[in-house]
């Protein structure tokens, strides 16, 4: 756990910057996992640090399970189409995301149980014409509720009534394939981020910018409610992260920790804030200031940090002032083409 005070040379005095109220040491990094020439020692640091705290995504992984052996239909039950199975995941998926997104909008923006400290941008949230019912809240909402959570839930019942029904291989213990249990948690991790760029890269094309994602990009200062907000064509694309299970082996607890890392792992990355505090100490950490910084300025950072896909297509911004110099010269470059 680290104290409030260690972060304080990376905190950044109040006036002092009119893009940042606080950011991570700079230049940001990117996973050494897939470095060349190889880094092992710093690659087995990185994936330590990752898969060793009660944050996401171990935090996911203890959600699926206890997801799969107390709440989710039997595959028995999952062999039929009928209200009833379909209705439950639906019901698991809601409460999931109105617990975490009310529990985090409501400490974070509601009650400031941080006040300001560690929040990337220096902006409320915001009532504008340009958000659906004219309050950014009201409108991430929407798109969350409306949209996100019965899209996302489409996805995992195709999913499982495939399965149920044989059509495609699953595991159905852990016990099967135990090596492979464990190792395709870091597979799907990788894969997630994989996807995400290049999913994302397709919907930064002009035309689906305009009619498709420039519904998620009206947050450029993000909140929770943001994470899931966007267009349903965004999401089912979003969501199609899912068929890699339709080609490999998956247990339960695989498919349903990839959509909680989807799905609730977006309330985290787009909660504004880099870490939760608890009575000033760290407890969680939450935002990801690599995809701030793409919400900030559009055609950078696409992916993720577990690859390093920005770094080698040229579209990675690390957060300093040379780097925005870069990006801003190539977004003219993209709009002039346009």
């Amino acid at each position: 756990m680290t104290h409030v005070d260690e972060v304080e040379d990376i905190e950044i005095p109040a006036g002092s910057s009119s893009v940042w109220n606080y950011h991570p040491k700079l230049p940001i990094d990117m996973s050494p996992v897939f470095d060349l020439p190889p880094k092992p020692k710093a690659a087995l640091i990185w994936l330590l640090r990752t898969w060793t705290k009660l944050s996401p995504p171990v935090s996911h992984i203890i959600f699926a399970i206890i997801a799969f052996l107390f709440l989710w239909p039997s595959m028995a039950e999952m062999s039929t189409l009928a209200p009833n199975w379909v209705l439950s995941i639906y019901s698991i998926n809601l409460c999931a995301v109105l617990i975490l997104g009310t529990a985090l909008h409501l400490y974070l923006y509601t009650f400031s149980g941080q006040q300001m400290r560690l929040k990337f941008d220096l902006r409320p949230m915001e009532k504008s014409a340009r958000f659906t019912f004219g309050d950014q809240v009201w409108d991430n909402l929407f798109w969350s509720l409306i949209w996100g959570i019965p899209i996302w839930s489409a996805w995992m019942v195709l999913y499982f009534y495939a399965a149920a029904n044989g059509w495609i291989l699953a595991l159905d213990s852990f016990g099967s394939a135990p090596i492979w249990f464990i190792a395709f948690f870091f597979v799907i991790r990788f894969w997630q981020s994989f996807h995400f760029y290049w999913i994302h890269r397709l919907i930064h094309l002009p035309f689906l910018f305009k009619t498709v994602h420039h519904i998620h990009h009206r947050n450029i200062n993000t909140g929770p409610w943001s994470g899931l907000s966007m267009h349903p064509v965004e999401l089912l694309c979003y969501f199609s992260g899912i068929l890699i299970h339709f080609v490999l082996p998956s247990h339960p607890i695989h498919v349903i920790f990839h959509m909680f890392s989807l799905s609730l792992g977006a309330l985290y990355s787009h909660s504004g804030f880099d870490k939760l505090l608890i009575k000033g100490r760290e407890t969680i950490k939450a935002g990801s200031f690599h995809h701030q910084l793409h919400h900030r300025f559009f055609e950078c950072n696409y992916g993720s940090e577990e690859m390093p896909l920005d770094r080698w297509f040229h579209s990675f911004h690390n957060g300093t002032d040379a780097a925005t110099k870069r990006i801003r010269a190539r977004k003219k470059l993209i709009f002039a083409r346009k």
